[in-house]
């Protein structure tokens, strides 16, 4: 008897080594489990903070069965894509390149790049697409535009 539970015990040892309650994150494969091809983020691109929001009126259903129109601001990205949570993008879409022209205020006509915070005078907080990403469903991107 003596020697089955040992035997038993033993058998059990690699079954425990292979156990691990942590997971690595691989830039080319994502997190153990997860399916790469599928998508977990979206990316909405502004020109600016100022033009990142558009007011709506929306009715709303009040007790008494009457309605109320009120406003509402709701985000109106000018470009919007799907991608991987924790992967950078590489480089800008296509579709979000902004360049001096596209300047939506004559005082500020000089585009820096973006940001996720909404006003960025440290260059340091500039998006850089080779190398930043985010931990988020949703990842908000401003255009930065700076006087001359």
């Amino acid at each position: 008897m003596m020697k089955k539970s040992l035997l038993l015990l033993l058998s059990a040892i690699p079954l425990l080594a292979g156990c691990s309650s942590s997971s690595t994150y691989n830039p080319e494969f994502g997190y153990p489990g997860k399916d790469p091809k599928l998508y977990d983020m979206t990316v909405n691109f502004f020109y600016d903070y100022s033009h990142s929001t558009e007011v709506e009126w929306v009715e709303i259903q009040n007790d008494d069965g009457t309605t109320t129109k009120v406003q509402k601001d709701v985000e109106k990205p000018f470009f919007t894509m799907r991608w991987w949570m924790l992967e950078p993008l590489g480089k800008c879409p296509e579709e979000a390149v902004l360049t001096n022209a596209d300047a939506k205020d004559p005082n500020y006509p000089i585009f820096l790049g973006y940001s996720e915070y909404s006003s960025a005078i440290d260059e340091d907080l500039i998006w850089n697409f080779e190398t930043d990403y985010k931990q988020s469903n949703i990842l908000n991107l401003y255009g930065i535009w700076v006087s001359k």
